[in-house]
């Protein structure tokens, strides 16, 4: 039974999922690994992309401590739990973030499963292949919007590297919702943080200023912040992170603000 599954939320569709858990191969890691495309593996997590009654779903293993983890997701608390709760009332508020479906205990930890996105592509892998000057255009402004989006709904998202945007249907969707918050005390400073944390993806990616001119005033529009003052508030954040990427991966790109 190392495949059981308690279903903690979303009974409708974590039925589905138990089904599919059903069969070999046994433990949740390699099934996903067999039977998906995987977006992600990292010691904390793995993420795949699967199909469930012709649907596109991403499907989540959180690892971590197992006990732990599932103690908390039991009694509604913990990481996953906070992800779909977040996700679902974001997904209310027409933020462009995957749709929750379930959440459920395994023996290696907890699952949680959401609306895939139809032709995805993240943003970083987007921009390697090199997108032409309108989607480029688009993307940009889109990302604004979104960004703008889910702090007009009171939330922070934590950390919107370009590896958690997603490209999908003319619309940037905001995954991996982990770190997402709704704080009681220093929203600015985090919303901040956000664009900080987008803008030092820009810079790696070799983003032109013009194109990251695009992002700002599409996210000013939307969330009716003073540029003058953001731009203030994000420098601190601006200056630790290139400092932390410098360190930890020996990048230094040309600053873009």
């Amino acid at each position: 039974m190392i495949n059981r599954t308690i279903i903690i939320d979303g009974k409708r569709w974590g039925q589905r999922l138990r089904e599919h858990l059903s069969k070999p191969p046994l433990g949740v890691s390699n099934w996903l690994r067999q039977r998906s495309r995987v977006i992600r593996d990292e010691p904390a997590s793995i993420v795949g992309r699967v199909e469930m009654r012709r649907r596109p779903c991403y499907l989540k293993l959180y690892r971590g401590r197992p006990p732990l983890l599932q103690l908390l997701c039991l009694l509604r608390l913990g990481r996953p739990m906070a992800s779909y709760r977040t996700g679902l009332k974001l997904a209310a508020r027409g933020v462009p973030v995957p749709r929750p479906f379930s959440c459920a205990i395994v023996v290696e930890g907890v699952l949680l499963l959401t609306e895939g996105l139809p032709e995805e592509g993240e943003y970083s892998r987007l921009w390697q292949a090199g997108p032409g000057r309108e989607q480029a255009l688009e993307m940009m402004r889109a990302a604004g919007e979104t960004i703008a989006g889910i702090h007009a709904a009171g939330y922070t998202h934590g950390d919107c590297k370009w590896n958690n945007l997603v490209w999908s249907e003319q619309t940037c969707f905001l995954v991996d919702l982990d770190g997402a918050r709704r704080p009681l005390f220093g929203a600015a400073r985090r919303r901040a943080r956000d664009i900080a944390r987008f803008v030092i993806s820009a810079e790696e990616a070799g983003v032109s200023t013009g194109l990251l001119d695009e992002f700002l005033d599409s996210y000013l529009r939307r969330s009716g912040e003073d540029r003058d003052k953001l731009l203030k508030r994000m420098q601190p954040h601006l200056t630790k992170l290139r400092h932390r990427h410098q360190e930890r991966y020996g990048v230094e790109p040309q600053p873009l603000l």
